[in-house]
């Protein structure tokens, strides 16, 4: 599931807090909120419920 996410906002926000040489805290706040922001979640749980749903049939 992770991998759906991760190119999209774990990577680029990797580069920027290094870049900004931000603290494994700060870095993982960042995600956080941009999870929520990008409704990051509710996308990887709705991928999840389809996976599912077509391996039922």
């Amino acid at each position: 599931m992770a991998d759906l996410i991760k190119d999209a906002i774990v990577l680029p926000w990797s580069f920027v807090c290094a870049k900004e040489k931000q603290s494994e805290k700060e870095f993982r706040s960042q995600i956080l909120q941009s999870f929520v922001e990008h409704k990051a979640l509710d996308f990887m749980f709705d991928e999840a419920k389809k996976a599912a749903s077509y391996y039922r049939k």
